[in-house]
């Protein structure tokens, strides 16, 4: 019996996610792993073609160069490099390749970038990275047509788009995030609070289970 392209992909990357997200996946987007995936998965997940691309980097840098200072008091408050990380990460040319690792889509900085700029809901499922990144400035009561992205890392340099559906336990927020939100993005973590304390039960349970396990991975 030969299975469908959408089952291949899921049961290929079944492994990079973890346990308590896989009942809530409803599709797997292996895009074209060229050093622009992470863009290429955000744009799969805004409902665009993957070719599009260079759309999302120009939104980004413009978020990330107009409110610079806002930007870079906050990123440069974890760190004082972290600013700069990230915005040279974002601009792109077709004319480097191989695409430099510097230039590939990274979190946390990148995911907060994209979850502004576009008013989404970003949860990342990259093993011990798995965290939330909601917009910092803007409060849920804004959007009226919520777009959650969820990404994962296969490999350790390529990322996938993973579409989730239903009331998924959330990952816990970045600490960016929760040092860094204006109060009017605070309802984000008022309206997700019970799927968050879901999510930190079930790192209690795995916890009890072994404390050498890797938990994210399960």
């Amino acid at each position: 019996m030969v299975l469908p392209a959408q089952v291949l992909v899921i049961e290929m990357f079944r492994s990079v996610i973890p346990s308590w997200a896989q009942p809530f996946i409803a599709n797997i987007r292996n895009v074209r792993p060229d050093g622009k995936c992470g863009f290429r998965s955000i744009v799969v997940g805004l409902g665009i073609h993957e070719k599009l691309w260079p759309d999302i980097r120009r939104a980004m840098q413009n978020e990330l160069e107009t409110n610079e200072g806002w930007w870079r008091a906050m990123f440069n408050k974890e760190d004082d490099r972290l600013y700069g990380w990230v915005h040279s990460s974002i601009p792109y040319s077709n004319k480097v390749k191989p695409v430099p690792p510097c230039r590939w889509f990274s979190v946390p900085g990148d995911g907060h970038v994209a979850a502004q700029t576009y008013a989404c809901v970003l949860v990342n499922l990259a093993g011990n990275q798995t965290e939330s990144y909601f917009p910092l400035r803007i409060g849920r009561d804004l959007i009226p047509d919520l777009v959650v992205i969820g990404i994962a890392n296969w490999g350790g340099d390529h990322w996938i788009y993973i579409k989730l559906v239903g009331d998924f336990p959330m990952p816990m927020l970045s600490l960016i995030w929760e040092r860094s939100a204006v109060p009017a993005a605070l309802e984000w973590k008022t309206l997700y609070g019970q799927r968050m304390k879901e999510y930190e039960q079930i790192r209690k349970g795995w916890r009890r289970e072994s404390s050498n396990v890797d938990l994210d991975s399960l």
